[in-house]
């Protein structure tokens, strides 16, 4: 499971160094091969183990090929999807294409989300965050979240 939160910086050439704490895990569970691509909804790169990222996958192929939204989905989530690996430093380079559509300049968020991370640019996160804010305050909590205990 990846959990927490990093301030992390992306260096000149667009690599990503993984936090400490998950290159074993990472290395364990699928010896460093891993899926990246944009997040559908999101302005944010998703990160994903191989294995993880391939079981998402057949569950986004097996979904109606003519349905504008399965479209929308397979278009942007795995159109975008491109294969990489750690580097002998643990770094996972990201490409301008990518780095271009979540906006990410050198200050990132990398934040763990269970079973794969969202990357982020700083200021967007910060923005996301404070807004995810105002519009569940205008909601009401569904019961399924209002019932879990903590």
């Amino acid at each position: 499971m990846f959990r927490g939160v990093h301030n992390l910086t992306i260096d000149a050439k667009g690599r990503l160094k993984i936090p400490t704490r998950h290159q074993v895990q990472i290395n364990k569970i699928c010896e460093g091969k891993m899926v990246l691509s944009i997040h559908p909804d999101d302005p944010c790169l998703l990160l994903y183990p191989l294995k993880d990222w391939q079981t998402l996958e057949e569950k986004v192929s097996a979904l109606p090929s003519l349905n504008i939204h399965t479209k929308r989905l397979k278009r942007k989530l795995i159109g975008h999807a491109t294969d990489c690996e750690l580097d002998s430093a643990s770094r996972v380079l990201i490409s301008v294409t990518l780095r271009e559509y979540a906006n990410i300049d050198k200050k990132i968020i990398m934040s763990g989300q269970g079973n794969n991370f969202e990357i982020w640019d700083e200021h967007t996160w910060h923005k996301q965050l404070a807004n995810l804010d105002i519009l569940s305050e205008k909601e009401d909590v569904p019961s399924s979240i209002s019932e879990l205990t903590l």
